[in-house]
């Protein structure tokens, strides 16, 4: 089995113990990223949220980084849970950090299990991540649209958020490919 371009996958699956583990540790990761920018992101926000959507982005790299590396459905999912419960004391809007976390995981994970059901045993494409990347933002936009202000409603604003939120998931799911393929490369996955 592979899961990333030209890094091969052991033949043995991984003991529920150590994708515990792995899912666990993403979502404290993520929690720690949103530790380390909550004391700007609420400003950010509103001063422009097409600048925050792209930062933003960085909230969905471990996430992927534990989809990529593990590969099991739901794997996005199940760390944005945990990033979003252990975050949640620390963020500005509490507990409702779990919607994007869980929204973007959702949507990311559903294209990529959607790509797997049709193309069956056979590695996950480039473009799955890059699709699955946009998927989410798209679902991030729509999570923040309530949070938006009216001046940030108007088409040409949205369409710089969306473009904001595009970019910083892209980046991140391609950063999580770039780390994911090191840390399989190095054994780390057992």
């Amino acid at each position: 089995m592979t899961t990333h371009q030209g890094v091969r996958a052991p033949d043995r699956r991984l003991s529920l113990h150590a994708m515990l583990l792995w899912t666990v540790a993403a979502g404290a990761a993520g929690a720690v990223v949103v530790a380390a920018f909550s004391p700007f992101s609420a400003a950010t926000a509103a001063f422009s949220p097409p600048l925050y959507a792209l930062l933003a982005g960085a909230y969905s790299f471990f996430p992927f980084l534990v989809r990529r590396v593990l590969g099991y459905p739901w794997a996005a999912t199940a760390a944005g849970v945990v990033a979003g419960a252990l975050s949640a004391p620390l963020s500005p809007i509490g507990v409702l950090v779990l919607v994007p976390f869980v929204a973007g995981g959702a949507a990311y994970d559903t294209v990529l299990w959607a790509v797997a059901r049709i193309r069956r045993g056979q590695r996950t494409p480039a473009w799955a991540y890059a699709v699955a990347a946009v998927a989410s933002a798209l679902v991030l936009l729509v999570v923040s649209l309530p949070l938006l202000s009216p001046v940030h409603q108007l088409p040409f604003a949205l369409a710089a958020v969306f473009a904001g939120r595009v970019a910083g998931q892209l980046t991140a799911s391609g950063l999580a490919g770039v780390a994911g393929r090191r840390l399989l490369r190095a054994g780390t996955d057992r």
